[in-house]
């Protein structure tokens, strides 16, 4: 058993995907998966997006991260990937079986983040929120849901947002993408049950990573300060751990809640 965070979690032996995992929260999951005895592949796009103000995260990153994770000595495959694009989505699933034969956990957490209002918006601004976050998370559940299905067994968890239950200025997009997460996840909960494949979502609020710091360096900095009432410090990487290890009967959407007639 290797100690997390003051919580002792034992992965050894399985399979763990994260995407948006070059750097941020999806960095810290993959190296605590790691740590606790997971064999870890790690995906990111590792190119810049036009509408996102701030650098993201590069390919040397990933293979930094790589690199990190191997000498913990467990095994980890990095993987270029736009979670927006069915055929990279396929190839790195694909890829990822046949190097290590399987996929244990799925973690869903590429994201980006802007902070244009609703009458700024563009359209392309709108559809870079929604494609990365929500279509990003539905390629990769299907994707990896359908091998999970195969094999009876699996956990998915992505990562929501406070912005999953309520509405933040200048942040329609974003809000309207994690909103929208969590209605997929528990839709897909209900459909997975009866496999043994649980399905989550964790919805941190405010977290000091790259990206946050990113957008306070950027033209759009004074508004993310107006932001910090929303939502404080919470540490989400142990929440990612714990829920990964969720028996059937704590999926977010099953069993389902009878409807008021």
């Amino acid at each position: 058993m290797r100690e997390v965070a003051n919580v002792t979690y034992d992965f050894t032996g399985e399979v763990v995907l994260v995407t948006g995992a070059a750097r941020g929260q999806g960095a810290n999951h993959a190296r605590c998966f790691a740590a606790a005895g997971a064999d870890v592949v790690i995906a990111d796009n590792g190119e810049p997006m036009n509408t996102i103000p701030y650098p993201l995260a590069t390919a040397d990153d990933l293979n930094g991260l790589a690199a990190e994770i191997e000498s913990l000595s467990v095994r980890c495959q990095a993987a270029i990937c736009d979670v927006r694009d069915r055929a990279q989505v396929k190839i790195m699933v694909d890829d990822a079986i046949a190097e290590f034969g399987r996929i244990d956990v799925l973690i869903n957490n590429a994201g980006v983040e802007s902070l244009p209002s609703v009458a700024e918006m563009t359209e392309a601004e709108w559809d870079e929120m929604i494609d990365t976050l929500l279509k990003g998370t539905f390629l990769c559940s299907q994707a990896v849901s359908a091998h999970m299905v195969e094999r009876g067994k699996g956990r998915i968890v992505t990562t929501g947002s406070i912005a999953s239950t309520t509405g933040m200025p200048r942040q329609a997009h974003y809000c309207a993408a994690k909103h929208g997460v969590v209605g997929f996840t528990k839709a897909l909960a209900i459909e997975l049950a009866e496999f043994d494949v649980t399905v989550n979502v964790v919805c941190p609020g405010g977290i000091d990573t790259p990206m946050t710091q990113g957008l306070l360096g950027s033209r759009q900095g004074e508004w993310m300060e107006k932001l910090a009432e929303y939502g404080g410090p919470f540490c989400s990487i142990r929440r990612r751990c714990s829920t990964a290890r969720r028996s059937p009967t704590r999926c977010s959407g099953w069993p389902p809640t009878p409807l008021a007639m």
